[in-house]
């Protein structure tokens, strides 16, 4: 089973650093470190609040290839590498 931290889209535009689900549904963060990982059955269960114009699944392997300390710069490469324009193609308004 794959597990994903959750990229806050909304909160992360016009920062210097990606914003990032907490765990449980618990808040945000920009701190990796303090991420929550959700499962992918975790967050198919809930598809539309999980996955949508506001928030992305990215799962853990690509994450770990982009940390810097314990942020997520927001670098073009980055965005590239996490495949933020390609989701935003398909992915649902909430």
């Amino acid at each position: 089973m794959k597990h994903y931290y959750l990229l806050s889209l909304k909160h992360s535009k016009n920062k210097n650093e990606y914003v990032w689900w907490q765990a449980d549904d618990s808040g945000y963060t920009t701190d990796i470190n303090q991420a929550g990982i959700y499962s992918e059955e975790r967050i198919n269960s809930r598809k539309r609040y999980y996955s949508n114009t506001g928030t992305m699944p990215v799962p853990v392997e690509i994450v770990e290839q982009t940390k810097k300390m314990t942020i997520v710069p927001t670098l073009d490469d980055n965005y590239k590498l996490l495949g933020i324009r390609e989701f935003l193609k398909t992915a649902k308004e909430y």
